[in-house]
């Protein structure tokens, strides 16, 4: 989804997107999710002075034990880090542990990103020292940055070996996708994407796939930051990544979504094999909350 980031597992400095107005840091505990301001999940009192009338509550660990929002301090957390900017933990705008960097593209070892076999790894993955990746579903049912939403998607492997994402979509961005490390990944070797799909994906009974890559991505918007400077480089009025819908059934059926062949991207309009940043499928807004059922297996390269 465009413009936004998750929660990821350690040591990984580049993410997939599944949400609108967020931006990522890298951390040594992974990815993070920015999104300004909101009520969070209230920590300890905070009695030494806000910086405006109305008192705030913390996003888990506290906003700040030296300060909140309030005319006689806010709602610090129990843990308690350094304040931020907007509601946004000071720890989820840095890069712990390393500072922002440019990067070289990673090309897979094999064309089989993921088939969520029995015993495979599944929320991270690793080919050696060479492409690292990773699954997310958005809204997460646990955020360490920011409040719970209202209508969190529940990611998991079923036991026959397939990526099941369920839950109810409400009137914000939501989906499923594809991480990479610990740069973006150069599929130039291929032509494309190959995968399975089925499910209950809503009234529209289809989802979108994205492709994104640096130049059809914009940069982070201070005091956020980018922790691999050359992953978002579009400087367009508007930043749109290469996109195409695909239909959902109760059957499972392959799809191949070549590269050459989407053609919706702003300012580029194809994707750049060799350097695919994210791959995601959204669900489409819906003003009314919609049941979601997906599963998603055999993540392969067309060659």
């Amino acid at each position: 989804m465009t413009g936004s980031h998750v929660s990821l597992p350690g040591g990984m400095c580049l993410g997939l997107v599944v949400a609108a107005a967020i931006s990522t840091a890298c951390s040594s505990s992974g990815m993070t999710v920015h999104a300004a301001g909101g009520a969070g999940i209230a920590g300890a009192t905070d009695t030494t002075g806000g910086m405006a009338d109305t008192g705030g509550m913390a996003i888990t660990g506290g906003i700040s034990t030296t300060g909140g929002i309030g005319s006689t301090g806010g709602t610090g957390g129990a843990t308690g880090t350094t304040g931020g900017s907007g509601g946004i933990l000071t720890e989820c705008l840095t890069c712990r542990g390393s500072t922002p960097s440019s990067c070289t593209a990673v090309p897979p070892l094999t064309a089989m990103l993921l088939d969520f076999a029995t015993g495979s790894s599944f929320g991270t993955w690793t080919e050696s020292t060479s492409l690292k990746g990773g699954t997310y579903a958005w809204p997460p049912t646990t955020d360490n940055c920011n409040p719970v939403s209202a209508y969190p998607l529940d990611s998991t492997v079923t036991a026959d070996g397939r990526w099941r994402l369920a839950g109810t979509v409400g009137p914000s961005t939501a989906g499923i996708g594809l991480w990479f490390g610990p740069c973006f990944a150069d599929f130039s070797g291929y032509s494309g994407i190959r995968f399975t799909i089925s499910g209950n994906a809503g009234p529209s009974g289809q989802v979108t796939m994205r492709i994104s890559t640096p130049g059809d991505t914009a940069p982070a918007v201070a005091p956020k930051v980018d922790c691999i400077t050359n992953s978002a480089t579009c400087t367009a009025t508007t930043c749109t990544e290469p996109n195409v819908t695909i239909p959902v059934t109760a059957t499972a059926a392959t799809q191949t979504v070549l590269f050459a062949s989407l053609t919706t991207g702003v300012p580029l309009p194809s994707p750049d094999p060799a350097a695919i940043t994210e791959i995601t499928w959204n669900f489409g807004w819906n003003a009314t909350p919609y049941p979601v059922e997906v599963y998603i297996d055999n993540i392969e390269l067309v060659p």
